[in-house]
Parts: structure tokens; sequence; C-alpha cells
């Protein structure tokens, strides 16, 4: 039945995953066409304008080479906030939408679980994440042929993997919270907010030396602040296993009060 599940939710996803398909690859390409003038310009009276704690943050310094320029101008800040928005809105419908439109007493009504319901729903928020990473992946790799950027295979699909994990978290907390309360706003509301504060804490401890021994608290630190998108040298790193994890342990979350609580119809 988890597979029932699954295909159906992903048919509802299908249009929105390819208008987000669309507008992440154009994105991609828009940011590409910039790199020729740039490569171009006199970077060193630009990047010593830059205060000194912009330019760790973004890593300015790397502004010269392809991997540099898409991090600082997509990887640093832009993609993330799209994949976390795409992850805390599918999060938050997938199960409360059922809820609130009152056709989950209709699903219930067949052999199927709860259990199963929350995976198979789950498992679908999950794949339209790893769909919108593979476009990160393909359309920066050919981007970057396209515009002789120098970027490599391992550092896309560590650039993507990087977003489908944050996007996972956050979405993953969205979903939990969904799975308890049973509203779309509310789910939406709290992981919206745990996004803000953990990229306010991101920045603080970035330009705060007191703070920054807290920088490890934050999905965005072990996501782009380290890793592939920060350098293109770097392998996977072990933070990207704690990203998962949490993903992970925010869904299995919700699954227990799901079970057992009365769902609205």
């Amino acid at each position: 039945m988890i597979s029932v599940v699954f295909r159906r939710t992903m048919r509802e996803l299908r249009k929105s995953l390819v208008g987000w398909s669309i507008g992440i690859a154009g994105l991609v390409g828009v940011i590409g066409l910039l790199w020729p003038t740039i490569r171009e310009m006199d970077m060193a009276a630009l990047l010593d304008a830059y205060p000194e704690a912009l330019r760790e943050l973004f890593n300015v310094e790397a502004f010269t080479t392809g991997a540099g320029f898409m991090n600082a101008e997509l990887f640093s800040m832009m993609t993330p906030v799209l994949f976390i928005t795409y992850g805390i809105g599918t999060g938050a419908r997938l199960l409360a939408r059922e809820e609130e439109s009152g056709t989950m007493d209709v699903l219930l009504s067949t052999p199927l679980s709860r259990s199963e319901l929350l995976v198979g729903k789950a498992l679908a928020m999950v794949t339209g994440l790893v769909v919108l990473g593979a476009v990160v992946a393909a359309s920066t790799w050919l981007v970057g042929t396209a515009f002789s950027m120098d970027i490599g295979i391992g550092y896309t699909l560590g650039v993507a993997l990087a977003m489908v994990l944050i996007g996972g978290v956050f979405g993953g907390l969205a979903f939990a919270v969904a799975a308890v309360v049973g509203r779309r706003s509310r789910a939406i509301a709290v992981s919206a907010t745990a996004a803000a504060a953990a990229y306010a804490l991101y920045i603080a401890a970035a330009i705060v030396d007191s703070v920054g021994d807290w920088n490890w608290l934050t999905p965005f630190h072990h996501a782009v602040g380290v890793g592939p998108p920060a350098d293109p040298a770097a392998g996977i790193p072990l933070g990207f296993l704690w990203l998962a994890l949490g993903a992970l342990a925010f869904i299995a979350a919700g699954r227990p009060i799901f079970r057992r609580r009365d769902l609205g119809a």
C-alpha cells in the first residue's frame, strides 16, 4: 500500500515539480550567462569593497573561479532558500491537505494503515527534492561546460546533495508538525521560523566570534558552510550524514502521535 500512496502523491506533485524544475534550471542558466562578463572584470577592486565578514561568509575570495562564482551567487543562499521553501511547502501540505479537505477519512477507510500513509507521503516529498537536486546538478554541469567555468561533476553532485539535504531537514520538520497538528499553516509557521533562526545563527557565527562555537548547530553550516558548495576540492563532509539523519528523525518523530490522535474531517 505504500507504493500506492507514493504513486498517487507523485502524480499530485507532477505539475509543481515541472514548474520548480524549469524555474531552477532557468535561474542557473541566467547566473551562468553572467560569468563571461564577470571573468573579464577587474575583481580585485570589487573584492576590496566587500566587508571582511561578507568575504568569509560567501567565500567571495574564490569569485574569480567558475565554482566560486556559482557558490557566491547561487549556492550560499539563493538555492538553499528555494529548496527549503519547496521542502516546507510540500512537507506541510502532503498530510495536512488530506485532513483539511476531508479526504483523510476516505483514505483510511481502505486497508491502508496510518503508518503506510505517512511513509508513502514522506517518500514522495523526498523524491521531489531528489528530482530538483538532479535538475541542479544537470543544469550546473551544462552551464559550466557551456561557459568554460571548469566545474567538475563531483562538485555539481556535491552541491545538489547539499541542497536536497537542507531542504529535507526543514521539509521533514514541516512534515512532522503537519502529522502532529494536521494544519498546514502551523506546520509552515513552525518550520519557516526554525529555518530563519538557523540562518540567523549561521550569519551571526560568521560575524561574531563569541557565537562561532555554536555554528555546528545550524544546518546551514553543514550544508553550505563546508563541503562542495564552499570548497570545490572538498569531498562529502560528515555533516551531510547529520543532515540526512536529522531529516529522517523529524519525519519519524511525527509518526507516534499521528498514529494515535483523532484526525479532523
